[in-house]
């Protein structure tokens, strides 16, 4: 019986000294200090595009007291990475990081401190990203929470589109505009058919405008007009010092106002080169209906098929047309080709001068629409940051 006893006393001061121990650990719950921390980034930070170089970064710091008791000396600590303190609203600097004392905060009370920062240098290693973390503490009670930040070098990234764009296709514009004022002396002085009898005034059309095109070699002579000249030479320098500015952030900021201002300026240019090229258009269309080619089928494989039509078969021919008509000529030496058989390689020799005309002009065509473009791909490509 008293060995009974004994074990019942026991039991009894077990559970009374357990019942003591999760008193005083809930006392000690409750008093223990409770902080909430959170950040709220503003303007460019707070949306998805990447941040630019020399923006300013704006982001809330909240703290609340989630305890009866009020908390005193609240030191706030913000390690940052890639980012430099904008020293306002009580914020100061302690080496690469910024300090905040807040005096205190009473029970259930929210304080709420903004922390302006800048952007100084653009991180180059992609994926890179500028980082914030945030100790708050109080004696022995602290807490931490941290945000992430894409930042971006948009305008450098321009920049060096751009300077692409000028070394390359903008270069070339001014050269190309001089070569349109000068005979091309690598092509045939006389014609290598004669001229036949056209079943159409169109297709006779076509031997006209040839035979214009030939007289001169493919010289065009507007470009020898001083206006012409001045305004090609005078765009594509504005354009070049456009493509070659230093990087500034509002480098960016081309809009579609600015790139219809650039297109119109060349206007004076582009619509003399134009014509050529719709000329060619209608001479293709009528020489495939003339000698039933089909509607893929390019100069070459018309004049290839012309030639073998009046027995003159090449089995290896040259790229040009004018050197396919050449050796058609060469190997119908002797041979009797039907009229008809003339004509048609007459017909395709026409063309051929229509195409070189348009191509020429193509090529001055393209540099001004591919450096416009230019510009404004490049900008879609790489002005992706917040602003």
């Amino acid at each position: 019986m008293q060995f009974r006893n004994a074990l019942r006393l026991r039991a009894a001061h077990a559970a009374l000294l357990a019942a003591a121990m999760l008193v005083s650990n809930s006392a000690q719950a409750q008093t223990a200090p409770k902080l909430l921390l959170t950040l709220k980034p503003h303007g460019v930070a707070a949306g998805e595009k990447m941040i630019p170089a020399a923006a300013t970064v704006d982001v809330d710091l909240t703290l609340k007291n989630e305890t009866a008791a009020p908390l005193s000396d609240v030191a706030v600590t913000a390690k940052l990475d890639g980012l430099k303190l904008v020293p306002e609203n009580g914020w100061t600097a302690d080496g690469e990081n910024a300090v905040l004392k807040i005096a205190s905060v009473n029970p259930n009370e929210e304080v709420t401190q903004r922390l302006n920062l800048r952007v100084e240098v653009a991180p180059l290693p992609p994926g890179r990203q500028a980082a914030i973390a945030i100790e708050a503490k109080t004696g022995e009670a602290s807490v931490n929470t941290s945000i992430k930040l894409a930042i971006g070098d948009c305008a450098s990234a321009f920049q060096a589109e751009l300077t692409k764009l000028r070394i390359s296709t903008i270069s070339e514009i001014w050269p190309a505009a001089e070569n349109m004022r000068k005979p091309d002396t690598t092509l045939p002085r006389v014609r290598l058919f004669r001229l036949g009898m056209r079943k159409s005034n169109d297709l006779a059309v076509l031997d006209r405008l040839a035979a214009g095109y030939q007289a001169r070699l493919l010289a065009d002579y507007e470009f020898l007009r001083e206006g012409m000249r001045y305004t090609a030479r005078r765009w594509s320098d504005e354009l070049k010092a456009f493509a070659g500015q230093e990087v500034n952030p509002g480098i960016c900021a081309v809009n579609n106002e600015m790139i219809e201002g650039i297109r119109k300026t060349i206007n004076y240019v582009t619509a003399r080169i134009e014509p050529p090229q719709k000329a060619y258009t209608r001479a293709m269309e009528q020489i495939r209906k003339a000698l039933n080619a089909g509607e893929s089928d390019d100069l070459s494989k018309i004049a290839l098929r012309a030639a073998e039509d009046a027995g003159a078969k090449i089995d290896n021919p040259p790229a040009s047309v004018f050197k396919i008509l050449e050796t058609a000529r060469d190997l119908l030496k002797g041979a009797k080709p039907t009229a008809e058989h003339i004509d048609n390689l007459s017909l395709v020799e026409s063309v051929a001068w229509i195409e070189a005309q348009a191509l020429r002009s193509k090529k001055l065509s393209d540099l001004i629409e591919n450096s416009i473009t230019g510009i404004t791909e490049a900008q879609k490509k790489t002005c992706v940051c917040a602003f």
